[in-house]
This record gives structure tokens, C-alpha cells and sequence, in this order.
């Protein structure tokens, strides 16, 4: 039977501007504990911030003013349609050494996130 990421990904997925600061972004993943948000740019989704990405801004000293744009990974925002299998999503994390896939639903629009940690759900 075919395990869809839609009925394992996490809801709501949570947007930032490009411009918000990271300390702003940084403060809001840990109120929603969540390991990532997606980065637009009026609106539409253009990169995607996660955890990591908050470990490489210090290490690299960027102030918590900066924009999140400076931090995250940019322009190569991979996303997979809601009714992809889980094996075919976990071959492309793997491809792409990424933990966070945002969702997209048949309009186009991000629904959800599916990340490493949702696959526990599929085969925990």
C-alpha cells in the first residue's frame, strides 16, 4: 500500500519574509517548536530556514539583526507533491542530504512539512 507524505507531514507549515531578522525567526521556531520555516519573498516561497542554518549564523557571526535571506538556504527549494510516496520523499532528502521537504497540495500552495523526524510516524 502506498504511504503518502501527506498523511505523516506536520501542519501548519510556518512562513517567514526574507527580510525578518534571524533572532526574530530563531524565536518563533522555538515558540512553534518546529525545526524549519519556509522564506518567502512577497509571498511566494523561495528558500527555507531550519535549525542548522541557526547554528551555521552563529558560527559564522552573523548578527541576530540580519536578515534570515543571509542564513537560508536559497533558491533551491525542494518541494514534493502531497501524494508522493515516503520511500520516493526519503530518496530525494537523501539525493539532496537535506532533513525537511516543504508540501505542496494540487493548487500549488504548501500545506505541510515532511522532515526526517515524520518518518518514526511512517515506520515507528
Amino acid at each position: 500500500m502506498l504511504k503518502r507524505v501527506k498523511d505523516f507531514m506536520s501542519t501548519p507549515v510556518f512562513q517567514v519574509e526574507a527580510n525578518t531578522s534571524l533572532q526574530e525567526v530563531c524565536k518563533l521556531m522555538l515558540e512553534r517548536g518546529v525545526g524549519s520555516v519556509v522564506v518567502t519573498e512577497q509571498g511566494i516561497p523561495k528558500g527555507i530556514f531550519t535549525d542548522r542554518d541557526a547554528v551555521k549564523a552563529i558560527a559564522t557571526s552573523l548578527s541576530s539583526s540580519d536578515e534570515v535571506r543571509l542564513a537560508a538556504t536559497m533558491g533551491n527549494l525542494i518541494i514534493v507533491d502531497e501524494d508522493i510516496d515516503v520511500f520516493e520523499a526519503l530518496k530525494i532528502m537523501a539525493a539532496n542530504k537535506i532533513r525537511h521537504l516543504p508540501v505542496k497540495n494540487k493548487d500549488g500552495n504548501i500545506i505541510g512539512m515532511f522532515s526526517i523526524t515524520d518518518v518514526y510516524k511512517v515506520y515507528g
